[in-house]
């Protein structure tokens, strides 16, 4: 998660430091800005209070409409080289004096751009609704919400105090949330997924899959992976893993719980190993567990038919728990 704080900081600090350049000022000023744009465009989006929905509209427009934060100073909207951009001015104040999440007072704004776009969002009290760009998107929020469907390519979704939702995504996944939940169902190529203190939930036929939690819950039901990677400290994940036959699955756990159910498993050599009282399960094929000699560790080390997968799992006062059903 140290990659993560490190951008939220970045982008507080930058916000912060944003010299005002308004287009105007008011209070809860309405806005409407439109630009011919390339189809490809790369949307940089600023907004760090309120309400916004970002859609794909017709042709290769750029369209804003919706009114400011009644604390906004201006908006800066720019427009060149490929690249459109558009920032809420806010007042430093804000930020000195600890950041006021009124939603009342927060902008509401309706953003409309081309459907091969290249989406860049960062807020900080936003509640964001993105759907249906197909360029790429990377979406991050303090202390608000996302809801995102239908994007496609690289995506990344990231919230701290906030939830998650995405549907029907494409591409490759990231989504992150540290007290927060997420709940993804996606066709994602490949899928990450991280939290501290929070909730994943996911439904897919991601390839690829990378999930680790301090912590917290995980719940994947998984369709046609290849390879599982994971780690969690004091959480407790629960996989179920269908439609692979000789899946590539390595993972650790500290003071955590893991269980892996995968039906239709046939070839894969296994290795599972639990120290510090740790404790293994083998519901999966008949062979039993053996405890070590000197020390609280034991270990499980077999072969399911051919061996062509791979299944390596390591756990410290933990439980692992392998079963077909």
């Amino acid at each position: 998660m140290k990659g993560l704080n490190q951008q939220f900081n970045r982008i507080m600090l930058a916000m912060v430091v944003l010299v005002a350049a308004p287009t105007f000022a008011g209070t809860g000023k309405a806005v409407s800005e439109s630009k011919a744009v390339s189809a490809n465009e790369r949307i940089e989006l600023e907004v760090m209070r309120g309400e916004v929905e970002i859609k794909v509209g017709s042709g290769n427009q750029f369209k804003i409409n919706g009114t400011l934060d009644e604390e906004a100073e201006g908006y800066e909207f720019k427009s060149s080289g490929g690249v459109t951009r558009f920032v809420v001015k806010m007042p430093r104040r804000l930020f000195n004096n600890g950041y006021n999440e009124d939603d009342n007072k927060g902008s509401k704004l309706v953003v409309e751009v081309p459907q091969s776009a290249v989406l860049n969002f960062e807020g900080v009290s936003t509640n964001v609704n993105a759907s249906g760009v197909k360029g790429g998107a990377d979406i991050t929020t303090v202390n608000g919400t996302i809801n995102a469907s239908q994007l496609a390519g690289n995506v990344s979704l990231q919230t701290v105090n906030g939830n998650i939702a995405s549907n029907d995504l494409q591409g490759h996944l990231k989504l992150s949330t540290v007290n927060g939940e997420i709940k993804d169902q996606s066709k994602a190529a490949s899928l990450e997924m991280e939290s501290v203190n929070g909730e994943l939930h996911s439904v897919s036929t991601a390839k690829e899959v990378e999930v680790s939690t301090v912590n917290g819950e995980v719940d994947l039901s998984l369709n046609g992976s290849e390879r599982v990677e994971f780690s969690t400290v004091n959480g407790q994940i629960d996989i179920k893993l269908a439609g692979s036959k000789a899946p590539r699955i390595s993972g650790s756990s500290v003071s955590g719980s893991l269980t892996l159910t995968m039906p239709d498993i046939e070839s894969a050599r296994i290795s599972i190993e639990a120290s510090a009282g740790g404790d293994i399960d083998n519901k999966l094929t008949q062979d039993k567990v053996v405890d070590a000699k000197y020390g609280p560790m034991s270990s499980l080390d077999t072969t399911l038919g051919g061996g062509d997968g791979r299944i390596e799992i390591e756990t410290v006062s933990g439980e692992v728990v392998l079963k077909r059903k």
